[in-house]
């Protein structure tokens, strides 16, 4: 057995068996920097072909990936969802019904409230990109609630503070930042979900935001993070308090890497990460080690890829398509 630190999500990777193996020597390097222990980063290839950034969320000994599939119209894809204990060797599918964009994916996150359950978010790609969330309790999908009146073109992002309050970012319709408060306590008896709190915020995005509450240092709260619709695609991070005024605003310096989709952010160990998919159609990873503001400093990993790249909250396993549209799930594994 590979341990691993504890995250959140309480979660223990098992250790890969009888699959050919991709040491990413970069992110092996970042791991052990941040944690002090030498750290081996495995990619899966699995036979799951799709678009967009795969969403991913541990509960127990399960990962949930959600994502968006091949089947359906460019406007109305089939929305994936599964697991695996096996980072991937088996993926059992949940059936579901629903639609979203092609190149779009979906978010989730573990639901605080249930120690066997995911949130998940999407635009639904049969009502012109409604923002539209649901609850999947590990036997059935429940308290589906479209958001009327609310619509995104780009994948929206999820995430969960310290207490169990969830957090949802979008774009809406012109493409400014939104950040809302999302309810659930309504589940039970009217089986719908709330939003309170939201906020427009003036900056735009070029496509979806990443978002993820820091818990790596004593300035904490929720972080968002957007690649600006301007020639450089400026990424900046910055956290949200409440107010359509960001605080601690960090321009990411990506060297030139010009970020081609949303950037994903994670929080584990003691720093914060982002990753995103540049011009080069490789991945970028970048951590910031005690910095506040945040002071990260993607490097190139050197794997192409067909997709963004989607990021677990708590642990550095992340997900993409390759070049042959196939799902990799990757994770880093521990002496």
């Amino acid at each position: 057995m590979v341990n691993r630190p504890a995250s959140r999500y309480g979660a223990v990777m098992s250790k890969r068996r009888g699959a050919a193996a991709t040491i990413v020597l970069l992110l092996a390097a970042l791991v052990d920097a941040a944690i002090g222990q030498r750290a081996f980063a495995i990619d899966i290839t699995t036979s799951q072909t799709g678009s967009g950034a795969p969403a991913l969320a541990y509960v127990g000994d399960r990962l949930y990936v959600a994502w968006t599939g091949s089947h359906g119209t460019q406007a109305a894809k089939e929305l994936v969802v599964g697991y695996t204990t096996s980072h991937g060797q088996t993926i059992t599918k949940i059936s579901t019904a629903e639609r979203t964009r092609q190149g779009e994916g979906p978010a989730m996150v573990a639901d605080p409230d249930n120690p066997a359950g995911v949130v998940l978010a999407w635009a639904d790609g049969r009502t012109g990109g409604t923002l539209t969330a649901t609850i999947y309790d590990g036997t059935a999908f429940g308290c589906r609630t479209a958001f009327f009146g609310l619509t995104t073109r780009h994948s929206p992002a999820l995430a969960a503070d310290p207490s169990g309050q969830l957090y949802l970012a979008w774009t809406d319709a012109t493409d400014h930042l939104n950040v809302a408060r999302l309810g659930t306590e309504g589940c039970p008896t009217t089986h719908t979900m709330r939003l309170s709190g939201r906020t427009v915020l003036p900056q735009t995005a070029a496509y979806g935001p990443g978002l993820v509450f820091d818990t790596t240092g004593p300035e904490l709260g929720l972080l968002i993070a957007w690649v600006a619709p301007d020639a450089a695609h400026t990424l900046t991070v910055a956290s949200w308090v409440g107010s359509t005024v960001l605080s601690r605003v960090t321009t990411v310096d990506t060297a030139g890497a010009y970020p081609t989709s949303g950037a994903a952010l994670s929080a584990w160990g003691s720093d914060l990460y982002v990753a995103f998919r540049a011009r080069n159609n490789h991945w970028y990873l970048g951590y910031s080690e005690g910095c506040l503001p945040t002071c990260f400093a993607p490097a190139d990993t050197g794997t192409a890829v067909s997709s963004p790249v989607g990021v677990e909250k708590g642990s550095p396993t992340f997900a993409w398509f390759n070049p042959a549209g196939n799902l990799v799930l990757s994770s880093v594994l521990w002496d």
